[in-house]
């Protein structure tokens, strides 16, 4: 340690202007070999330049498709959500026209309904009519076979009571 501590004082307390051997006292203070420092240079770059090409590129290259795969994966996502409106939308315009052709069929029925229940009523008062006119028919029908049923015992009563009345003057 003194060595090297009197060694610093002599490089410090000499000029500022320094000779070439000033220099070469310096370099050897430091222990700088030349050579060793182009080598060291030479190993850096090679192994700057194989990191590079081996790590830097395909590590970047990874963060680029991974950035591509998260910008599409968001692309992805606001077309999906644009569809699930859009679909939603159409969802409901489907519905409300179901609802709307719901309601015509179901106002379609109603009337239909209306006019069989009419038909159907009237098909029941012309068949009452026809019974009730058969009814007649056959009322009067009756009542012409009794009164001819009549007419023939009366006359029949009358002769007897002629026949009678006669034979009591006779």
């Amino acid at each position: 340690m003194a060595v090297t501590g009197t060694r610093i004082r002599t490089i410090t307390t000499t000029h500022y202007s320094l000779h070439p051997t000033c220099m070469d006292q310096i370099i050897e203070a430091f222990g700088i070999n030349w050579k060793l420092i182009v080598v060291q240079l030479v190993n850096f770059g090679i192994l700057l330049a194989a990191l590079s090409y081996f790590l830097y590129k395909p590590v970047m290259r990874m963060l680029e498709e991974r950035g591509q795969k998260i910008a599409q994966g968001m692309k992805d996502a606001e077309e999906a959500a644009a569809a699930k409106a859009t679909a939603e939308t159409e969802k409901q315009t489907v519905v409300a026209a179901a609802h709307g052709e719901a309601a015509l069929i179901a106002e379609r029925a109603r009337g239909h309904a209306l006019v069989v229940g009419e038909e159907v009523v009237k098909e029941a008062q012309a068949k009452a009519a026809a019974i009730v006119a058969d009814a007649e028919a056959r009322a009067l029908e009756e009542k012409r076979k009794a009164e001819k049923e009549s007419e023939g015992e009366i006359t029949k009563l009358a002769i007897l009571a002629t026949e009678k009345l006669l034979r009591e003057q006779a």
